[in-house]
Formats: C-alpha cells, sequence, structure tokens
C-alpha cells in the first residue's frame, strides 16, 4: 500500500520524483534541525493566528512575513522571483497591508505584488494561479477558517498540486475561529504573541501541529530582522541600566 501510494503522488505530480523537494531553512538550529533541514519549499502551509474574528492577525501577518524574509533569501526561492500576497479587504478592524512595516520586519515590499479580489473564491482562484508561476518565489492569500469537508480537500488539494508542479511556495494565513484542518497541506502551525522579553523584535509562541511525513512541536522564536533569521526568545538578556551612585549630602548622614 505505501508503494501504490507513492506511486500516486507521483502521477499526480506530473511524474515528479518521488520526495519533500528543496528546502529553505529558518536560521533556527533547533528548529531546522526538527524539519530535516528546513521548510519543504514548492508546498503550500498554513498559519492558523489568535483572533477569532474579521481582525488582521499581526501575529500570523508576522510570522508570515519572517517566512518569506527567509524564503526570498534562500537558493529554492525563483531568482528575482516577487511575491504574489492575495490581501483580504480593510475594514474598521483591520487595515491593509503597510509597506514600512514590511521593511521594518526584513521584507522588502518592492518585491510584494499585493491582490485585491472581492471574495474568497476570487482570492482562492487567484493564488492558484500565482501558484501556476514559475516566476513568482511565492503566493500568499489571507483566508477565512478552512471550509470543512470534500469541498475544501479539493480546493487546497489544486493548490498543492499547482505548487509542487511549480516550485513556488504557498501560504494560507487563517483566523482560529472555527477553523479545521483538511489535511491536504504541507504543514500546519498554531501562532500567538509572546513576551519578548524586553527585546523590541516581535516574538512568537509557534506550534507545528501537523507535517507531513514529520512530527509536532513548539517552539517560542524571535525574530532577529536585522540578521534575518530566528532566535530563541531566551538569548536576548537585557542590558540591566546602569543606576548612577547617590552620596549623601555634605554634612548628612546616609540615613537622614
Amino acid at each position: 500500500m505505501a508503494s501504490l501510494r507513492a506511486r500516486v503522488r507521483a502521477i499526480e505530480r506530473g511524474g515528479a520524483e518521488e520526495g519533500r523537494g528543496t528546502r529553505f531553512p529558518l536560521g533556527h538550529a533547533a528548529l531546522d534541525g526538527h524539519l530535516d533541514g528546513g521548510l519543504p519549499a514548492g508546498r503550500v502551509h498554513e498559519l492558523v493566528g489568535e483572533t477569532r474574528s474579521e481582525l488582521r492577525d499581526g501575529s500570523v501577518f508576522g510570522f508570515a512575513a519572517a517566512l518569506l524574509t527567509r524564503l526570498l533569501a534562500s537558493p529554492a526561492a525563483c531568482r528575482g522571483g516577487e511575491i504574489l500576497w492575495c490581501a483580504r479587504d480593510a475594514n474598521m478592524f483591520g487595515g491593509t497591508p503597510y509597506g514600512w512595516g514590511l521593511k521594518v520586519l526584513g521584507l522588502d515590499p518592492e518585491r510584494v505584488l499585493f491582490v485585491r479580489a472581492r471574495d474568497e473564491a476570487d482570492r482562492l482562484w487567484a493564488m492558484e494561479e500565482g501558484l501556476r508561476c514559475g516566476g513568482l518565489a511565492a503566493v500568499v492569500a489571507e483566508l477565512g477558517p478552512a471550509r470543512p469537508g470534500e469541498a475544501g480537500r479539493v480546493a487546497e488539494r489544486r493548490l498543492q498540486l499547482a505548487a509542487e508542479a511549480s516550485g513556488v511556495t504557498g501560504f494560507l494565513l487563517r483566523p482560529l475561529a472555527g477553523t479545521v484542518t483538511t489535511g491536504a497541506a504541507e504543514s500546519r502551525w498554531r501562532i500567538s504573541a509572546a513576551p519578548s522579553g524586553g527585546s523590541l523584535e516581535p516574538s512568537w509562541s509557534v506550534s507545528l501541529e501537523r507535517l507531513r511525513g514529520g512530527r509536532s512541536g513548539a517552539w517560542q522564536l524571535l525574530w532577529d530582522a536585522c540578521g534575518g533569521r530566528f532566535r530563541d526568545a531566551e538569548e536576548f538578556v537585557p542590558v540591566p541600566e546602569e543606576v548612577p551612585e547617590t552620596r549623601p549630602a555634605a554634612g548628612r548622614s546616609a540615613a537622614a
């Protein structure tokens, strides 16, 4: 049965050699070791945030930008390739992606193409078309909760097949509320904000809930935007401020 499944997967990938393909490292030794060298490129990965409404989730948004920064710096990305980002419309709670914010995170906004679509169906269509374009480095789509049942599995399977055929990496950004896993994505991550320990860099609690052929795991990561890599949040040790020495006034004791 295992051999038969492998042959079916090879046929679905257009006869491509069976395997996990190229990986891009995240710059964190323990995490890269857990992922056998890095996150598989040319696959679709699902990032689930912590919001439960239509708010744009800052945690999952920032984590996605960090992953894209690592991808663009690796040989796994098409040289000079750009990122196609299918964003949700702004509302009274969540605005649109901001170029300077991406730049602070280390992601060059000039390499990001934003798509405005009428609804989620159009964003899925734009994402699938983007994943079929081998000149892109990655495609991102901001979606709602995963659709349960066969319809959701078919939609994500189409995205996965498009990514495997072209080598373009896809990221699905979803809210927490009502999210179900269809099992079609290569990996599924749960992202939430975490204390940064005094650092100005963003810090996340990251849970790898599912990885095809791999193991789950959890880490608390800090994003080093200047170095372009993930670090353990515990690595940051704030330097204590020097307290000026106080001396008693002349003619008076310290106790006074």
